[in-house]
């Protein structure tokens, strides 16, 4: 067994305290620190959502009221003819609506969906060029999946019904043929013949 003794100079030790009394100051001290850290990291990072909420809440309320307010009062310069030099201002909302129509309307393209050189080649609207073959699309394929569907179950139908009726007549003419009852009555008297013959 070995012994060590270690010597310690502690010069910055006030003489009116003891190192017991110094090493409990210096523990009480660092916990103390240490739960302070914690309570300011925790109030931090609860003040910074309880902000950053409350600012993206104040945030979204201001653009979305500068949006409708704004976009409300945005007025469009639309001219009321191509010949003339009138100009007319309209709400936006108001101008979409115009221009929505007039693509619906106004024939501009081939039926090709191209641009026509001339006035009279122009034989569809943007949005009918783009329904036209997709709506026949969907209604022939649709069409042709209700021919096929109703086929299959018309014959299934058929082949069903054409083996109950089968089953049905053809049980029937079994048991004409077999005559059961005649059966069962000449089986009767097989038997009684026996037991008597037996007796």
């Amino acid at each position: 067994m070995a012994k060590f003794n270690i010597e310690v100079e502690l010069d910055w030790l006030d003489e009116e305290m003891t190192l017991d009394e110094e090493i409990q100051r210096k523990i009480i001290s660092g916990i103390q620190n240490r739960l302070t850290n914690k309570l300011e990291e925790k109030m931090e990072q609860q003040l910074s959502s309880v902000i950053t909420e409350k600012v993206n809440s104040m945030a979204d309320d201001f653009i979305s009221k500068i949006m409708t307010d704004n976009i409300a009062n945005i007025k469009i310069p639309y001219k009321t003819s191509s010949w003339g030099s009138n100009v007319e201002y309209m709400s936006l909302s108001e101008y979409m609506g115009k221009q929505f129509e007039k693509a619906v309307a106004e024939k501009t393209l081939t039926k090709h969906g191209e641009k026509p050189s001339y006035r009279d080649d122009a034989k569809y609207s943007i949005v009918e060029y783009l329904t036209q073959g997709y709506i026949a699309k969907e209604l022939n394929e649709k069409v042709a999946d209700m021919i096929r569907e109703a086929k299959t179950k018309a014959e299934k139908t058929l082949i069903s019904n054409l083996e109950a009726n089968l089953q049905q007549q053809l049980n029937a003419d079994m048991l004409k043929r077999l005559n059961i009852p005649q059966l069962l009555q000449n089986l009767h008297n097989t038997i009684e013949c026996e037991v008597s013959s037996n007796e």
